[in-house]
């Protein structure tokens, strides 16, 4: 009986060890998620995901975006749409935002759909 309790014991401390490990190890790791942007405006649109310059995107075109999410935190994912309308010198830009949090592995779309 003394010998089945202390190892209980011992595989207690290590499940515990063992655990404690890996829930740290993963909290410190980022992780990706995916953006799905497309294009069904009349305009060529240049855009910004989170930040960071995406280039352009064609007319009817759509593409797939990844985002680096840090320490597995969901989050909105900003983006903005800048392009060029005929009839005005500079360039218009509108902000987006995902409508739900965006976590590890998720997709999310944006739809993008300028008229006349």
């Amino acid at each position: 009986m003394k010998n089945i309790i202390k190892v209980l014991s011992i595989l207690a401390v290590i499940t515990a060890t063992y655990f404690s490990i890996t829930g740290n190890a993963r909290a410190d790791k980022a992780c990706d998620a995916f953006l799905i942007i497309s294009n069904n405006s009349l305009f060529e649109i240049t855009l910004t995901v989170d930040g960071m310059p995406s280039g352009n995107l064609l007319i009817g075109k759509t593409k797939t975006y990844t985002v680096s999410l840090g320490n597995d935190t969901p989050r909105k994912i900003k983006v903005k749409v800048e392009y060029l309308d005929p009839d005005y010198i500079e360039p218009k830009s509108i902000n987006f935002v995902t409508k739900n949090k965006v976590e590890c592995g998720m997709t999310d779309t944006v739809y993008v759909a300028f008229t006349k």
